[in-house]
């Protein structure tokens, strides 16, 4: 992919991104994952998002939206997907990562410090990686 080609593609998800957080439902949505995070030994919890709902043209290689509450002070689990490229921002909270064998601060949607592409992780097939929320809670979406 061109490099316009990945800007424009993120753009796309910056978007739908954007127009997701100013639903009252993913608000809900989000309200109810923290309730239900506590619950659980697990270091997250997390629910789909219907890529239908989403007026906003989204790339045509994107074919599933998640939504994940990660447990404040508690890693998420270093894994990796074989079949697909994730497109990552956090909406809500702080913490680093380790994508790869590169660590990094976490930086939250919105931040108009910098390029998309400092706020969105774009991760490789096959590539591990791990987040660390710091202090509170971390939610971020997610898009395969």
């Amino acid at each position: 992919m061109s490099t316009q080609a990945a800007a424009d593609h993120l753009q796309r998800l910056n978007d739908a991104v954007a127009e997701l957080i100013t639903r009252s439902e993913i608000h809900s949505l989000v309200d109810t994952l923290k309730k239900q995070l506590p619950q659980t030994s697990e270091p997250f919890v997390w629910s789909t998002i219907d890529l239908e709902s989403i007026t906003t043209p989204l790339p045509d290689d994107i074919k599933s939206s998640w939504i994940f509450v990660l447990k404040r002070d508690v890693p998420s689990g270093c894994h990796y997907h074989l079949n697909s490229i994730q497109h990552m921002v956090m909406i809500e909270g702080e913490g680093t990562s380790k994508v790869g064998n590169v660590p990094g601060e976490m930086k939250q949607f919105g931040d108009s410090s910098g390029a998309l592409s400092e706020t969105w992780y774009v991760i490789p097939a096959g590539v591990p990686h791990e987040f660390f929320p710091k202090g509170k809670d971390v939610v971020v979406i997610s898009f395969h």
